[in-house]
């Protein structure tokens, strides 16, 4: 399944290689997947697709906000590509949407157990968004407004050995979330090569998989400052705040899950072709303050991303 998605990507790629039109300006087991989808402004009728593979390590051990010293020697990360789409419906009005395919390792060194690992067909994404002011040269305000939805239409069952893992390993939640957006982007000069961006997602998930396990509410707040250096280069740095509560299984609290995290995130881009860009990204842990005794959580992220418009 693994080398088809490889393959399904690569002629997809290969099919939009010819495009010279202009170019446009959630989670899964603890993989992001809303902050994948481009979600700025897009006009009728034009079409906007991104490929971004994102390595997650998620090997620190916290105690609240404090960092403990793991002496079972565990590392674990997981590999997430997604393929995404906006698409332009009419005036003020877009579509975006995502899929996924997840790769998630666990190793405990000090356990006979040793390495673990699942993949496939992760969650999928779905937002219809409203964006009744954008940047043009006679106006420096962006607003966007969007609701959707996480679909579970992947694997939330994968076994390993013949056993079933836990859901911090399952491709796919295996439950349904909705999700409210919002984006308000400034533009610094009437070029609009300085941009100021906040943004806001809500996903809630009031939906069981089928063994009862239901991850807890999320809430995603951005603010960042974008530059474009020139008509090829272009950079962006932002915080972004998160925080969640508890997952819950048959309604019942699990204990260590849920909590807040503050990350920095850099990013630069480079235009290869008026249809062509290429991305890279990273999310560095700032603070956490984390709920239970102990919890595994992010150490570092980074990501490639290949976008094309038409």
């Amino acid at each position: 399944m693994k080398f088809l998605f490889f393959i399904i990507v690569a002629l997809f790629f290969a099919a939009l290689a010819p495009a010279t039109s202009q170019a446009a300006t959630c989670s899964c087991a603890g993989v992001p997947l809303l902050s994948a989808i481009d979600t700025s402004s897009t006009q009728p009728g034009d079409f906007f697709f991104n490929y971004s593979t994102e390595q997650h390590e998620i090997s620190d051990l916290v105690r609240g906000s404090k960092d403990i010293r793991d002496a079972t020697d565990r590392e674990r990360s997981s590999l997430a590509q997604t393929l995404s789409f906006s698409y332009g419906l009419a005036d003020d009005w877009a579509l975006s949407g995502l899929v996924s395919y997840v790769e998630h390792t666990r190793n405990i060194g000090s356990s006979f157990i040793g390495e673990q690992s699942a993949e496939g067909i992760g969650d999928s994404v779905i937002l219809l968004r409203y964006s009744p002011l954008y940047i043009t040269p006679f106006n420096r305000h962006e607003v966007g407004l969007g609701l959707g939805a996480r679909i579970p239409i992947g694997e939330d069952e994968a076994k390993f050995n013949g056993f079933t893992v836990s859901e911090d390993m399952q491709p796919s939640s295996g439950s349904w979330g909705k999700i409210a957006w919002a984006s308000y982007t400034y533009a610094l000069n009437q070029a609009a090569t300085m941009q100021i961006n906040a943004s806001a997602n809500y996903t809630y998930n009031d939906d069981e998989n089928g063994r009862g396990y239901a991850f807890g509410d999320e809430v995603n707040v951005g603010l960042g400052f974008s530059h474009s250096v020139d008509t090829k280069f272009s950079y962006s740095v932002g915080m972004r705040y998160r925080t969640t509560n508890a997952d819950a299984r048959n309604d019942f609290d699990i204990p260590n899950t849920g909590g807040e995290w503050v990350d920095f995130v850099p990013a630069i881009q480079y235009q290869v072709s008026d249809s062509f860009s290429v991305g890279l990204s990273g999310r560095i842990p700032v603070t956490r303050e984390l709920d239970g005794a102990l919890q595994f959580t992010t150490s570092y992220s980074y990501a490639l991303s290949l976008s094309y418009a038409l």
